[in-house]
């Protein structure tokens, strides 16, 4: 059997979706990313890849659902980004992403791809663990709900401390991080990162990739002009 070319994939969607991002988290290094859906006066993209990730920040936009509309869904995932954006628990990213699966029909992914980059590029050290132990008592939501508020210097004197740890694990990430010590304080940095990796929402959204990749590889196999059977001898 004769290979086709490798499949080519395409990662689009609106302007600050996190296409980059999520493209990062994923490790597609050959991945086309195209330009913005939603620029005014320019076209839209030509969206011909094997295989479309298609990068949504939340609500469906009327731009969204104009594009979508005219993608294959046998070949089209969406990524419903900054999951931890939408309601106050992650049952509520996954809830619409669940109605956009059916409204759209087309498997939709909930994702923070932004913690999924972190889990994947780093681990904790060792003043991020003092950092957490320090703060894993405080239960008010309100700590961890903005930057400000989470790096507010009334809090503590270690500001300097929360700062850093805001820019290596995002403010999600230490909500995360911070559930997972209340319930187990003696955890230790790698299953600790596994936590994370996996509350990112970003296996499921890989193994999907990977079965689509698979599925996009043997059509083109197929189509391939090298794939040829090889004629029947003459039995004469």
């Amino acid at each position: 059997m004769s290979a086709g070319r490798p499949p080519r994939i395409q990662v689009t969607g609106r302007s600050r979706a996190g296409k980059s991002t999520v493209r990062n988290a994923l490790s597609l290094i050959s991945a086309e990313e195209t330009a913005p859906l939603d620029v005014p006066g320019q076209p839209d993209p030509v969206l011909d890849g094997d295989l479309l990730l298609y990068i949504l920040p939340g609500v469906l936009g009327p731009a969204d659902r104009r594009v979508l509309a005219t993608l294959p869904p046998d070949r089209t995932l969406v990524v419903l980004n900054k999951a931890d954006t939408i309601g106050t628990r992650w049952s509520d990213a996954a809830l619409t992403a669940d109605r956009h699966t059916t409204a759209l029909g087309i498997p939709t992914f909930p994702v923070v791809a932004s913690l999924a980059v972190h889990t994947r590029a780093g681990t904790f050290t060792e003043s991020d663990l003092r950092t957490l132990h320090r703060h894993r008592t405080r239960t008010d939501p309100a700590f961890t709900l903005t930057p400000d508020l989470f790096t507010d210097p009334a809090v503590a004197e270690d500001t300097p401390a929360r700062r850093t740890l805001l820019t290596r694990w995002d403010l999600y990430g230490i909500s995360c991080a911070l559930t997972a010590l209340r319930h187990n304080p003696t955890l230790h940095p790698h299953p600790l990162l596994q936590i994370l990796h996996s509350a990112s929402g970003i296996d499921p959204l890989h193994q999907a990739l990977h079965r689509h990749y698979q599925q996009a590889t043997t059509r083109l196999t197929r189509e391939s002009p090298t794939h040829q059977a090889d004629p029947a001898p003459d039995n004469e």
